[in-house]
């Protein structure tokens, strides 16, 4: 019997592992950075609503920040508010991160940014 082509098929499954990793790191990596972008939008628009005592205007400021630093799917998938929680401007948002391999479940994160809001109990 012939041994011929016998380490095709190991090689085909050791190659599909190996991509699988590779996509699933680099999906690891992506979603990290979304957060750490989300992260930057409710930080920047809690601040910019704090120092105007608007919160229109921390979501307008999360929101742009958001689409400046998060472009594609992940900002159609993203709700970003803001409301005034005592001395503090909130800003939250809430996000469905997509999968790039379709056996992975979207990551759903929540993140919130707080500053204070000037002149408020001095």
């Amino acid at each position: 019997m012939s041994e011929q082509g016998s380490a095709v098929l190991p090689g085909v499954l050791a190659l599909l592992v190996l991509m699988t990793l590779v996509v699933g790191s680099l999906n690891v990596v992506l979603d990290e950075y979304a957060k750490g972008a989300l992260r930057s939008a409710v930080d920047e628009g809690a601040q910019a609503g704090a120092t105007s005592g608007s919160t229109a205007l921390c979501a307008q400021t999360a929101v742009r920040a958001r689409k400046g630093l998060l472009p594609g799917p992940y900002t159609s998938r993203t709700v970003i508010t803001c409301r005034v929680e005592g001395a503090f401007m909130q800003a939250s948002a809430t996000a469905r991160l997509p999968s790039l391999l379709p056996l992975v479940p979207a990551v759903t994160v929540h993140l919130i940014g707080l500053s204070a809001i000037e002149g408020e109990g001095s």
